[in-house]
């Protein structure tokens, strides 16, 4: 028979096993940071999601909707099909950025408009987890748990920093599910993302 005392004890001791065992558990969840983000976006090798997205225009009276689907592949593929209100593709493979649309395509070579390049790079630096071109780009801050972060991206470039205010992209563990672009002007579009099981 075990005393009042003993039995005290053990309850004591069995408090203090359990919580040394969820301790690691606890820091586990402290040390999550932009570094352990970037370092398991780096190993998605593709996906594949639907999107919606509403962009605000100051001068409109209703927002645009859009919505289609989206493409990521290792190293700098990016393919967004836009299939409402109307067909688009825009391609996005290393500098070049290829927008095709009622039968006519265009080329950009992103290193010749660093605005759109700078864009760009906002979610395929973001998808690829590459911190340092993030960096490069963008005074980089991050807040949330691993289940619901937020990298708020500033433009380091004067150039593009007078046309967007700021990025922010969300998402949870290596998933981007929201991307929200807000103008100088006041204009903004918010893209939320499903990825495809």
């Amino acid at each position: 028979m075990i005393s009042g005392a003993g039995r005290t004890t053990r309850i004591a001791q069995a408090a203090v096993l359990l919580l040394l065992v969820g301790a690691p558990r606890a820091a586990e969840v402290q040390s999550w940071d932009f570094a352990r983000l970037m370092g398991e976006l780096a190993k998605i090798e593709s996906s594949r999601a639907r999107y919606s997205e509403v962009r605000h225009v100051a001068q409109l009276r209703r927002p645009i909707e859009l919505s289609g689907t989206l493409y990521y592949s290792r190293p700098a593929h990016i393919e967004k099909r836009q299939t409402r209100p109307f067909v688009e593709v825009m391609r996005v493979d290393g500098d070049m950025l290829v927008l095709e649309r009622e039968g006519e395509s265009r080329t950009i070579m992103l290193s010749q408009v660093p605005v759109v390049g700078t864009l760009v790079e906002s979610l395929r630096a973001t998808l690829a987890g590459d911190a340092t071109e993030l960096e490069r780009l963008y005074a980089v801050t991050m807040e949330g748990p691993r289940e619901r972060w937020t990298l708020k991206l500033l433009p380091r470039e004067y150039e593009v920093g007078g046309i967007v205010s700021e990025i922010r992209i969300s998402g949870s563990g290596p998933r981007v599910s929201r991307v929200e672009i807000r103008e100088q002007g006041g204009d903004r579009s918010v893209m939320t993302i499903q990825e495809d099981s």
